[in-house]
């Protein structure tokens, strides 16, 4: 069934209600709308060959956390939803995930092929507390033989299915990818509103790999004047060999279409003597040119060497 067929459907969906958030773990704001969204298959083949994973699970569609530069809020659009704000504040919950993937597995060998969960949306955001359809869907793969299962995350409620995570590693390869774009506190709030803090996704860190769970950090994005300098990444860097990670990853800031109604604004009020210098990377093109992706990334990729990544895994993955 295509999105337009799904279309009209959307005005009758009611809220399920707002989850109790874990303080701890997440900064959550008011007038959140939950809806429940039926899917026919919640495992995606994934047809960009840049990609490392052949297959994607994205639990919920939209994301509480409001990161600024995030590319997914396109995905709204296909419920003719068009505002930024709609991707932050109207999450929808795949109802039914677990029993898609199920049925998915027992028609398919999926093993030795890369499974990413989390490519669009964080399945470890509020609802996560509340729904628990990441969990169900990990409980369904504990059933299954040989698969490369990574997930990518910036919250610690991650650690609430740590027990699920070992079992599984035991059976597949297990990857947890923790996104951490900087230490500072007051930048991490300004450029991802609502995500947990980073020292609550240091200690995710620790508690991952003393667990034996490999687990690498996402330096994405790297931003230039933000975070791209030495005083910014090179205590993440450190802070990430000290917490075990296999591998620190940077990638620069790339801005979609559908990120802009967003980026625009944010950048002229939180950075304004930085807008001019946006404007002219970003004003025509998506990605940086590979001039300019190679000196925002110069001093993540020197860190990257000096602090000995990549590593010998502590897990399977």
């Amino acid at each position: 069934m295509s999105h337009q067929a799904t279309l009209p459907l959307l005005p009758v969906l009611q809220p399920l209600g707002r989850p109790d958030p874990d303080a701890a773990a997440i900064r959550s704001q008011g007038g959140v709308e939950y809806h429940e969204l039926s899917v026919r298959n919640v495992l995606n083949r994934c047809l960009n060959p840049r990609m490392p994973f052949v297959w994607t699970i994205n639990p919920y569609r939209g994301c509480e956390f409001g990161c600024t530069y995030c590319y997914a809020r396109y995905t709204h659009s296909f419920f003719e939803l068009s505002s930024w704000k709609d991707f932050e504040r109207r999450i929808f919950v795949k109802q039914g995930a677990a029993e898609s993937l199920e049925r998915k597995l027992r028609k398919t060998d999926l093993r030795h092929q890369p499974i990413s969960i989390g490519t669009a949306t964080d399945p470890y955001q509020p609802a996560e507390s509340h729904y628990r359809v990441t969990r169900s869907i990990l409980q369904v793969l504990r059933g299954a033989e040989g698969l490369q299962v990574s997930i990518t995350t910036k919250s610690p409620l991650i650690l609430e299915d740590l027990d699920l995570l070992v079992e599984l590693d035991r059976k597949h390869a297990v990857t947890v990818h923790l996104t951490l774009t900087t230490l500072d506190p007051g930048l991490a709030r300004r450029i991802e509103q609502r995500a947990p803090d980073p020292q609550a996704r240091l200690r995710t860190l620790r508690q991952l790999t003393a667990a034996g769970i490999a687990t690498s950090i996402f330096c994405m994005p790297v931003m230039p004047g933000i975070n791209d300098g030495e005083d910014q990444l090179e205590p993440l860097f450190e802070a990430a060999r000290d917490g075990g990670a296999f591998d620190v990853m940077a990638s620069a800031l790339f801005l979609k279409q559908a990120a802009r109604a967003r980026f625009w604004p944010w950048i002229k009020r939180e950075f304004p003597a930085l807008e001019k210098t946006y404007r002219k990377l970003y004003g025509r093109r998506d990605y940086l040119s590979s001039r300019h992706g190679d000196q925002v990334l110069e001093q993540a990729r020197r860190l990257r060497l000096s602090y000995g990544f990549p590593r010998q895994r502590t897990g399977r993955g």
